[in-house]
């Protein structure tokens, strides 16, 4: 039987109020020794059982001292004289009411776990919309962003610029899109070969004879990546820098260049 199971057999409640036998106790403590949520369920309704105790506690009626010294004294006098005093009979309305109280107590307990259920399943439904929510946002960010991207690459200003292979690397290609009315730029390095651990791809502008970094091109992305837009850029350049790129171009390893 699963722990989800067992909570739901009510052994716990007998278990509280003592009503279980040496083989359901057994049970309860090997359930309790191997589930650290079931022992944690003990305690709590322990602490339930305690508060409810405490608070619906009646102190015993002053008289009840009296009535126990005389029940006393006359136990003394059957003792002495050997004759049988009578006492006061137990009345089945005194058990009756043991018995209801432990129907109480055993219905606030099965309500408390019920209670202590739903907070949980509640925290849990909580926990899972949250959840919920921060995925589509991130779903929603990258619609808006695939939106932006259609739009600079449908925009009549957008210019495409195709980078060739300068025969370094077998069909490394990739093609460049430039906007310089909304000063952005993006490029498709999927043709582009896998380099080597420790190696990077990255991308220059070449502004009157001067290379202006574009930015790193992370292979692990895919698709279109936006790069620093450059003004006045006669040809973009792809180099294989060390990982996390350099501050000036390695030129010996060129692999691709365009003119716009």
């Amino acid at each position: 039987m699963n722990k989800d199971k067992f909570l739901q057999t009510g052994l716990l409640e007998q278990y509280i109020l003592g009503l279980t036998d040496e083989e359901e106790t057994k049970i309860v403590k090997d359930y309790a020794e191997t589930y650290p949520e079931v022992q944690s369920e003990i305690n709590q309704m322990r602490e339930a059982l305690d508060q409810y105790a405490k608070q619906y506690a009646v102190m015993p009626p002053e008289e009840l001292k009296s009535r126990v010294m005389k029940g006393v004294d006359q136990a003394d006098q059957r003792s002495d004289t050997g004759t049988a005093v009578p006492g006061p009979a137990s009345s089945g309305s005194n058990w009756m009411g043991a018995a209801l109280m432990v129907l109480l107590i055993g219905a606030s307990l099965f309500l408390y776990r019920g209670k202590a259920a739903a907070e949980r399943d509640l925290a849990s439904l909580e926990s899972r919309h949250t959840i919920f929510q921060e995925e589509c946002e991130r779903q929603k960010a990258a619609l808006q962003q695939q939106q932006q991207i259609f739009a600079i690459l449908n925009h009549e200003a957008t210019v495409p610029v195709r980078l060739h292979t300068t025969g370094l690397q077998a069909n490394a290609e990739a093609v460049a899109y430039l906007n310089g009315l909304e000063k952005v730029a993006y490029i498709n390095t999927g043709l582009l070969p896998e380099l080597p651990s420790g190696k990077t791809y990255q991308l220059w502008a070449d502004v009157e004879g001067e290379m202006i970094n574009m930015g790193v091109l992370e292979q692990q992305s895919k698709g279109l990546k936006a790069v620093s837009y450059i003004d006045h850029a006669e040809s973009l350049n792809i180099t294989i820098e060390p990982e996390g790129g350099s501050d000036e171009p390695t030129v010996e390893q060129l692999i691709a260049n365009g003119e716009v």
